[in-house]
């Protein structure tokens, strides 16, 4: 028997003695129930501290439990309205636990989702990204984190951040996983990769400086350009680039206008690691701080060194002559201008030349352009060999050139006798021989003279009267040099008024053709005729070839004109041989040179006497 048993059963034998006997007599005749009347009481005394004490548990284990039940009610709050999605899953990426924010943020409803595979919901390009790393956490049992996208039928995929970790249950490994959603930083990270992106692949040199002006960045096309790598730049100051070409009050200047106006931009000459200066155009920024200090300053330059050579290209080829290098004739205009103003200005006298080489076309046409090309240019430098630095040389097409020399002095006398030293000067030198692809070569030229301001201070002017005595030359013999003079003017006004006359005439049908009878001397019948042009000027008469052939010629009129004479000769004969018994078997008609260069001079002929009935045969 136990302890408690025994205990239990004296203490029922002395409840019972004591409902019968007398309390005092039992206790003085039986020690036992004495000293079982002290425990009993002593048990009651403990009873009653033990009861108290329970009853105190009990009190505090059921405030315990109800601050548990509101721990775990708050815990459970404060899982589904956490931040982050969390789920738990089993080994076979079922979901046995997930919050409200997560299913939030996928649009669907908890229980819903409870029972499901969570790789449906990764997007399916990020699968294997999942499903690598649940491995790793199941083999290696080690806390994972991966990034990947989620996605629904309603929602498109967006970027989450995934902390894995594995925790051992009795019913297996449960993998339980925090979820951030990471969009915004994938933006700002694809937004930031894109700026780099931009920044390292702009063609445009880019650099940022602290406000010390320290460079604290570069990119690729300053390392390109520079030839200094990054590690060269960075810490050190702008000045670096510095070429040397700017004085210091340039660059105080620059960095006072970049302060004051948050930018500026201008062309500046900076050096290369190698020690090349070059050109750039630069536009430097100022970023602030919110209190408007600087912050960086950012400088964006373009090397302009090619576009520097293709503006200089350009120039020349509006201003210079490609062959020869020499002033072109907008160049020419230009300068003439400037010496006439110079000229009245300053009571100075100057002098203008056109010359051309004697029979260039013979040359051009028998040993080539090449040639011809080759001669050109070393006429070009003889001629830069004997005139003044101040001086100018233009050619103005084919082998025709100006010499303008400006500032000879208020004498005109002196000025006449300076520009025939170098009037002789260009004839001696021009006559030497010429070498040139074995072809040794000797010309001469011609050369007319104007001065200016006295003959004439207009440009249009100068060229005519210049080349009107060149011409006067050349019909003198070339090889020579010829003044202006009043004879000479007069002579090239009638030369010129004759030309615009020959125009009028054919505009209005002035020219007509006389025939002068060949006769057969045997049977003194007419066999043909010679036909000889007229013009009609009004309120002049009659004007004989021997008065306009050469000045058509030279003007290029006399192919119209030859033109002319064949439609006429053709109509006429037609004429005749309709009307009259006697035939006119031919009219012989005077051809010019320049009619025979025509390309389609044949055609042309057949054209013409086709359209009055008169077979090309009988030509």
């Amino acid at each position: 028997m136990s302890k408690g048993e025994k205990f239990s059963e004296l203490r029922k034998k002395t409840e019972d003695i004591l409902k019968v006997t007398d309390h005092s007599a039992v206790i003085e005749n039986n020690i036992d129930i004495v000293r079982i009347l002290d425990d009993i009481n002593t048990y009651r005394m403990e009873l009653e501290r033990k009861n108290e004490e329970l009853q105190l548990a009990n009190a505090e284990l059921s405030i315990l439990q109800e601050m548990l039940k509101e721990e775990i009610s708050v815990h459970f709050r404060h899982y589904d309205i956490a931040p982050v999605g969390y789920v738990t899953l089993d080994t076979n990426n079922q979901i046995l636990e997930i919050n409200q924010t997560l299913a939030s943020k996928l649009t669907l409803h908890k229980n819903d989702l409870l029972g499901h595979l969570f790789n449906s919901l990764v997007f399916p390009d990020d699968q294997d990204i999942f499903y690598f790393c649940c491995i790793k956490i199941i083999n290696e049992k080690k806390f994972q984190t991966c990034e990947l996208r989620l996605h629904t039928k309603t929602i498109s995929p967006f970027w989450v951040h995934l902390d894995c970790a594995p925790e051992h249950h009795k019913k297996g490994m449960r993998i339980h996983i925090a979820i951030s959603d990471i969009s915004h930083l994938k933006t700002l990270e694809q937004d930031l990769t894109l700026s780099a992106s931009v920044l390292d692949e702009c063609a445009e040199m880019i650099i940022v400086t602290a406000p010390d002006y320290n460079i604290i960045k570069v990119n690729k096309a300053f390392v390109q350009t520079t030839g200094f790598i990054k590690a060269e730049t960075l810490g050190k100051n702008y000045s670096i680039l510095q070429s040397g070409k700017h004085n210091e009050q340039f660059y105080q200047d620059m960095w006072a206008s970049l302060k004051l106006n948050k930018n500026w931009q201008g062309e500046i000459w900076n050096k290369r690691k190698n020690g090349e200066i070059y050109p750039e155009w630069i536009s430097l920024t100022t970023v602030s701080n919110p209190d408007g200090s600087p912050a960086y300053y950012i400088s964006v330059s373009s090397d302009i060194t090619q576009r520097k050579k293709d503006a200089q290209q350009i120039n020349f080829m509006a201003y210079y002559d490609p062959l020869t290098g020499l002033p072109n004739r907008i160049l020419l205009q230009d300068r003439l201008k400037q010496a006439l103003v110079q000229a009245h200005r300053n009571r100075q006298h100057g002098a203008v030349f056109i010359l051309d080489i004697d029979h260039f076309k013979v040359i051009n046409d028998s040993l080539g352009h090449l040639i011809g090309d080759d001669l050109l240019q070393e006429v070009a430098k003889r001629l830069s060999d004997c005139i003044r630095e101040e001086d100018t040389i233009s050619r103005l097409g084919g082998d025709e050139f100006v010499v303008l020399l400006a500032d000879l002095g208020e004498d005109k006398k002196n000025a006449i006798s300076h520009a025939s030293s170098v009037a002789e000067k260009i004839i001696h030198t021009i006559s030497e021989p010429f070498i040139t692809q074995e072809n040794k070569l000797q010309i001469t030229v011609s050369i007319g003279i104007v001065m200016f301001p006295d003959d004439t201070d207009q440009i249009i002017d100068l060229m005519k009267l210049a080349d009107n005595a060149m011409y006067k030359v050349k019909q003198s013999g070339r090889n020579n040099y010829k003044f202006v003079t009043p004879s000479l003017q007069k002579e090239a006004d009638e030369r010129l008024s004759v030309q615009h006359g020959l125009h009028d005439a054919l505009n209005r049908d002035l020219f007509e053709l006389f025939y002068q009878p060949q006769i057969n001397f045997i049977t003194q019948a007419v066999s043909g005729a010679e036909a000889l042009i007229r013009w009609q000027k009004p309120n002049s008469g009659l004007v004989y070839p021997d008065d306009f052939i050469t000045i058509s010629e030279e003007s290029g009129l006399i192919v119209p004109i030859g033109t002319w004479v064949l439609e006429e000769a053709c109509r006429q004969i037609s004429s005749w041989n309709t009307h009259k018994k006697q035939l006119i078997s031919f009219i012989s008609v005077n051809m010019s040179v320049r009619q025979f260069q025509q390309k389609n001079f044949i055609s042309e002929m057949q054209r013409i006497m086709l359209n009055h009935n008169h077979p090309a045969s009988a030509a």
